[in-house]
Order: C-alpha cells, then structure tokens, then sequence
C-alpha cells in the first residue's frame, strides 16, 4: 500500500474527524484507554491539516521542504512525528496557546497522550477518559478557531 496516499491535506483532516468519532465509540464501548489513544490521533491529524493551510501545502512532504525553506523546522527533523508539542510549536498559534489560560491547560491534558499507548496494558479509567476527550474536544475547538 502507497503510505503517501494517507498524508495529503483531505486525507488527513477527514482522518482527524474520523478519529475523534472512533474515540467516542470507544467510549461508550468501555474501551477506555484505546479511546483515548484514538483520540490522540485525531489532534495529530488535526494539526498536520492546520500546518498545511497555513503553509499552503497539499501533502506532509511539501509542507517538510517548506517548513525547512522557511527555517521552521531544522533540516535534520521532520513532521512525520507524533509530537502533539512539536507539531504546535510549527504553527504561529504557539505563544497564543500557551498565553490562553483557557486553552494551555486544555492542551497540557492532551500532551499527555502517547502514540506509545497501543502497546500499554495499562488501564485507563471512565473518568480519566471522558476528561481527556473533552480535553481533546477543546484543544481542537482551539486549533479549529485560531490556527
């Protein structure tokens, strides 16, 4: 399978949506640290489909060359990370973020989240799930509105 079919702009911003509606399901099923692994994704989407606006890129390899055109990102890195912080900290929207006192604690929450969670056996509560997603569910208002 291609890889490079998953990281154009319309694949990933529907991913992003698909992944948060994963993530309730999951839920509802009791599956609770899975949904919040989803839900992760859904931010990571999310942001990887905000930097390509603003950068005017169609594909996460064009936004690369760009970010690294414009001195954003070091040659030496890349966007093909799962870094919900790095990933910000290439958008303007950064400093606004951490400056929100509405936002940046929303965030914080969502920070937490690690794509290293699909092999945890570690077990998530309901309640430590449903305020993550609604974590989850801000930080993307956030991004949504103002990147």
């Amino acid at each position: 399978m291609n890889r490079d079919m998953y990281q154009g702009i319309i694949e990933q911003s529907r991913a992003s949506r698909h992944r948060l509606d994963d993530a309730r399901v999951l839920l509802n099923a009791s599956r609770w640290r899975c949904s919040m692994y989803i839900a992760g994704y859904a931010v990571e989407c999310l942001l990887k489909t905000k930097l390509m606006h603003i950068y005017n890129c169609r594909d996460l390899r064009s936004l690369e060359v760009e970010l690294q055109r414009r001195s954003v990102l070091p040659a030496h890195r890349t966007v093909f990370i799962h870094d919900l912080e790095e990933l910000l900290k290439l958008s303007p929207g950064y400093n606004r973020m951490r400056q929100s006192p509405r936002a940046w604690p929303l965030f914080s929450e969502v920070n937490r989240w690690s794509s290293q969670w699909r092999y945890s056996t570690e077990r998530a509560t309901e309640a430590e799930t449903f305020n993550f997603l609604n974590a989850v569910e801000g930080v993307m208002r956030w991004i949504d509105n103002n990147l």
